[in-house]
């Protein structure tokens, strides 16, 4: 008899959430991306200003708060800006990153002297003779320790951003679906799980089907299976896995194993012989 499971109900805590969402175990979208890197940005400013530092030991608390706050958002935004760039110009991670890192201190450079300059008053160039070149060069000079510091801690927001720009990408290559309702090609699945298929699973002489409103374990030949799965653009990762290429989010190596990561939180091993297939088909 074939037995349905819903998906769990228990919700995770919200600071779970933001874990799980950040370091990828789960979905995230623009707008959801854009809010945390608001969020750091005012948790940091409060943080550096609690420690009174001098360059902004001249200012009201409020106002050196909004400076830091402003300094630190304009360089998570940098940071993920140039990774997004990097990716839709073509490079493989981890190199739209590390241009990131390296970019940011001249281009925050510009930013912070202009921030500086409003908030402290009059123009250093001004107050101090030297021609616009210069102060920039010494603004760079001051600012390029400190930010790669914070690229360390940016880059866990350029690493999404990168995520987000590879999902556009393939949305744009997309062909329109052709892939059959789920029911059609195994009968034995009922119509309330639906047709957004996700994976499948060999357990002995059993298979489970996991779709998003649910799963299902069939008495089922795996082999059968994964050839009935035929027109569902995914693919065999392993001797017991099945997964579909949408779900994908992806592939990486956890010491001497390689891990499939979905959408829905799920890590699926891969097989060392089909990493390389897998790697190249998504």
């Amino acid at each position: 008899m074939p037995q349905v499971t819903p998906h769990n109900k228990d919700r995770p805590s919200q600071l779970d959430t933001v874990f799980q969402t950040l370091f990828g175990l789960r979905d995230i979208s623009w707008q959801q991306l854009a809010g945390y890197c608001l969020w750091f940005s005012v948790l940091g400013s409060v943080i550096i200003t609690s420690f009174e530092p001098v360059a902004t030991a001249e200012l009201h608390v409020a106002l050196a708060a909004l400076l830091w706050f402003l300094h630190l958002l304009v360089a998570t935004f940098l940071m993920s800006g140039v990774t997004v760039l990097g990716v839709l110009a073509g490079l493989r991670m981890p190199w739209p990153l590390v241009l990131a890192v390296l970019l940011l201190p001249v281009l925050l450079t510009p930013v912070s002297f202009a921030l500086d300059s409003w908030f402290g008053g009059e123009p250093r160039g001004i107050t101090r003779g030297f021609g616009l070149g210069w102060e920039l060069l010494m603004e760079f000079l001051d600012i390029v320790t400190p930010s790669l510091g914070l690229a360390a801690l940016a880059g866990i927001f350029a690493y999404r951003a990168a995520d987000l720009a590879r999902r556009y990408q393939r949305s744009l290559l997309a062909v329109p679906s052709t892939e059959p309702a789920l029911k059609t090609v195994v009968p034995e699945v009922p119509h309330h799980l639906g047709d957004d298929l996700i994976r499948a699973e060999a357990q002995g002489h059993y298979v489970k089907i996991v779709t998003a409103a649910g799963n299902i374990t069939l008495k089922l030949a795996f082999s059968d299976c994964v050839t009935a799965l035929k027109p569902f653009l995914g693919a065999q990762c392993h001797r017991s896995h099945w997964v579909r290429f949408k779900h994908v989010t992806s592939v990486k190596r956890q010491g001497s194993a390689y891990t499939c990561l979905l959408e829905d939180g799920a890590e699926i091993p891969v097989s060392r012989r089909r990493y390389a297939a897998l790697r190249r088909k998504l």
